[in-house]
């Protein structure tokens, strides 16, 4: 049996290396656009703030490290450009040598991860000092922008797990930090009297958060240098942290009949099957569903996307762990 793995970073790599624990007969192959794999995107914020000393720890295993521990090869700057799941087939960019290349496969994983978002006026031009905290390279980024220029003012774009997490680092390194939140309350998916605690602390800390608030212009041409909100804040910046949410990387299915779910994720079954024989979704890209209300949800997290790595790993080498849903105590079941 021959898996393929499109993506590489939480979902890809459990989705190979359970396959590896179950079966030592099959050949995996994962493929991976980037040239980081496997990295540590909840720990970002905190090399950035100082708490993690080096960004190598965010990257602690390599593609040697896997073919070593287990066995499969993973490809890095290979970009997918097009699966064929009736021809049991995708194409390859090998962006190192500069060729295309087809590869066939038995069983095909869709790890293909999320976008961030750039609501507008974001995404109407580029600015030096705008960023995303979603990969290495915006990381990497973000710290050379820190290092090599007078940063004193930073604005945080939203107030969820990255914006609050960034808030908290950025000032820990003495930044002036504040906080654009459309939603009417700090972090939105938590409950209002959660919330008002998160107030309550950034208020101590001399954060100021606008509320029921959002950017509709900015001032500056290579570098914003002020935002302008629609409940009439004017405020100076020096560096933006652009924290508003994210998408599923769902381009790749788009020609194909795999069905997307009403969250706009791939739709997925306990197994993390989609809707096509042998083609699988786990992470960023798929859906889950919630155990309380039996509805699709989308949750993008690297802990689910570990667990629906390891969910597809199990199914397609024999196994039989399956999805029960979230309710925060209880995730998977084996059968």
């Amino acid at each position: 049996m021959k898996i393929v793995v499109i993506g590489s970073v939480a979902a890809g790599t459990s989705v190979a290396a359970k396959a590896r624990r179950n079966d030592e007969t099959a050949e995996i192959v994962v493929y991976e656009a980037a040239q980081d794999i496997s990295y540590s995107v909840c720990g970002m914020p905190y090399f950035l703030g100082g708490e993690v000393e080096s960004i190598d720890k965010l990257t602690p295993r390599d593609p040697k490290w896997f073919k070593k521990r287990f066995e499969f090869d993973i490809h890095t700057n290979h970009h997918v450009k097009a699966i064929h799941p009736d021809l049991k087939e995708i194409e390859v960019y090998d962006k190192t040598e500069g060729r295309d290349f087809r590869e066939s496969f038995d069983k095909l994983v869709l790890a293909t991860g999320s976008y961030s978002m750039s609501p507008p006026p974001f995404n109407l031009k580029s600015y030096d000092n705008i960023f995303h905290v979603k990969s290495m390279d915006n990381t990497r980024a973000i710290d050379q922008y820190l290092t090599e220029n007078d940063v004193k003012r930073v604005t945080v774009i939203g107030s969820g797990f990255i914006g609050l997490e960034m808030t908290e680092q950025l000032a820990h390194r003495g930044f002036d930090v504040s906080i654009v939140e459309l939603a009417n309350q700090v972090f939105p998916k938590i409950d209002a009297d959660m919330s008002v605690h998160l107030r309550k602390e950034l208020a101590k800390q001399d954060i100021p958060v606008y509320l029921n608030d959002k950017v509709i212009a900015i001032d500056g041409e290579a570098k914003a240098t002020l935002l302008h909100t629609e409940q009439g804040a004017e405020l100076e910046t020096d560096l933006v942290i652009l924290a508003v949410g994210v998408r599923p990387n769902t381009v790749l299915v788009g020609q194909t009949e795999i069905e997307l779910g009403e969250t706009g994720a791939i739709k997925v079954d306990e197994y993390m099957k989609t809707s096509v024989e042998d083609v699988f979704a786990v992470g960023d890209v798929a859906e889950s569903f919630h155990r309380i209300t039996g509805k699709p949800i989308y949750h993008p997290l690297g802990s689910t996307a570990n667990k629906m790595g390891r969910i597809a790993g199990d199914h397609m080498t024999g196994g039989g762990i399956i999805v029960q849903g979230h309710d925060w105590n209880r995730y998977l079941q084996t059968v």
